[in-house]
């Protein structure tokens, strides 16, 4: 097990997750308690949900790291999956023989990809803005799907009314998280003229969900939370180091009101 896996108390076999996940309870509260693997599969779920996702979808999914999300699909009756990463994904080995159909491709979201076939659903969990152009992952991402297709994808959204000193603050704090600028969305909800960004891809959203209490906030409660049984060797980690940073920021993006998490669903345009 990775030490970032074991840290955030990873349980059962690998593959593990390895992005944010939703820490709410079954009465939608917050519960920082929640252990890691159910926050980050429940976060999955709710893409799932919003697609309405059936065994009869294809699924392309972006940002499948080291494979955890694949055994949730195949949970939910899907045998036709595409991956795609910067890191390859391989199916878990018990997968393997039970009718799961799945192809791992190595390439970056906001670059053209390989010939592919169009899929009926396609989901990023927690990854979009690891890419250096939001706007290009979102053309991809449109290219991909069929006429009727249905897409899911949580990323960042900027507060459209900070002043240019506070975006300049913001953009390098993201930026010590691995998160360009161009990688999130900056547009208001309500932007009408010029058309969205989503529009100019090809994609109609239907649906937006705030997701920051469960997702940022959650997850620097859970971050404190998880210290309190962690050894001081286990805090002196690099990888919990990391964590914590992480955390840290979470919760100053959360209060200061810049960033929200969203999740936004919709079909590719007509």
């Amino acid at each position: 097990m990775d030490a970032q896996s074991r840290l955030l108390g990873a349980a059962g076999p690998a593959p593990h997750w390895g992005n944010l996940g939703a820490w709410i309870s079954k009465d939608n509260q917050l519960s920082s308690s929640q252990p890691y693997n159910e926050a980050a599969n429940r976060l999955a779920l709710l893409h799932a949900a919003a697609v309405g996702i059936n065994e009869r979808d294809s699924l392309l999914e972006l940002g499948a790291g080291a494979g955890a999300s694949l055994r949730l699909w195949a949970s939910q009756g899907v045998r036709n999956i595409i991956t795609i990463d910067q890191a390859l994904t391989t199916l878990p080995a018990e997968f393997k023989g039970l009718g799961v159909n799945h192809r791992g491709i190595q390439a970056d979201f906001d670059a053209p990809w390989s010939e592919l076939p169009l899929v009926d659903v396609i989901i990023a969990v927690d990854a979009l803005y690891h890419a250096r152009s939001f706007g290009s992952s979102l053309g991809n991402i449109a290219a991909q799907l069929t006429p009727q297709g249905r897409w899911a994808l949580s990323t960042l959204h900027i507060n459209t009314e900070l002043t240019r000193s506070q975006k300049a603050q913001l953009k390098t704090q993201l930026m010590a998280c691995g998160i360009a600028w161009s990688g999130v969305w900056h547009q208001s909800f309500s932007s009408v003229e010029p058309p969205s960004i989503f529009e100019n891809a090809g994609l109609a959203i239907q649906r937006i969900d705030d997701l920051t209490e469960s997702v940022l906030a959650g997850f620097a409660l859970a971050i404190a939370h998880r210290k309190q049984s962690l050894s001081l060797s286990d805090q002196l980690h690099p990888a919990w180091w990391k964590l914590s940073l992480t955390a840290r920021l979470c919760r100053s993006l959360v209060a200061s009101g810049k960033v929200r998490y969203v999740l936004i669903s919709g079909e590719k345009s007509a």
